[in-house]
């Protein structure tokens, strides 16, 4: 995994494929050096949390998860997801994949900071203008994103303690469940 400098450690997307269900297409910087859409050991449940069962009952909605860190077991990565589901029909570049009729895929962000709500704002967002291109191989807008995240919240001195507030006792609470396990 590359070494991030800011808390963003990688946008992901996290696409259902009719055949081999969740499974990740893309990542920035790659999960796994040299491959773009390869899941670390570690992180094999991340396409099931990322785009959860029964999320095709719905058009959009956010789900938020954790992981262990992949350098550090006593530490958390906090992943925010939102996802969204589209008829083929809106999209401009339909690929042999695609097999039905519709399309269902999520936008993920997984961070080293619990900073859910500030960044699902955004993440809204992005993935309402991902899905809106129509095209899923314009993956620009995506690397942007991890950029933009990573300059606006490059140090911890630099985000407002209220961003924490609510997240103080589940950050405790996650902190001593790595210390029990």
């Amino acid at each position: 995994m590359a070494e991030s400098v800011g808390p963003i450690l990688h946008v992901i997307v996290v696409g259902f494929h009719h055949k081999k269900g969740c499974q990740v297409e893309y990542s920035f910087p790659p999960l796994v050096p040299g491959t773009p859409n390869e899941c670390p050991l570690g992180w094999k449940y991340l396409p099931t949390l990322a785009l959860p069962d029964g999320s095709h009952n719905y058009d959009e909605d956010t789900v938020y998860f954790h992981l262990p860190s992949l350098n550090d077991p006593k530490r958390t990565v906090y992943g925010i997801s939102c996802f969204r589901q589209i008829p083929v029909e809106k999209l401009k570049n339909r690929t042999s994949d695609i097999t039905r009729g519709t399309v269902q895929k999520s936008v993920c962000v997984l961070s080293t900071l619990p900073l859910y709500g500030h960044i699902q704002v955004k993440m809204a967002l992005i993935t309402h203008a991902y899905f809106d291109e129509g095209d899923f191989s314009k993956v620009s807008l995506l690397e942007d994103t991890y950029h933009h995240l990573n300059s606006c919240m490059s140090t911890e001195s630099q985000i407002p303690p209220q961003i924490f507030v609510g997240n103080y006792k589940i950050n405790k609470i996650l902190q001593s469940l790595n210390i029990l396990l």
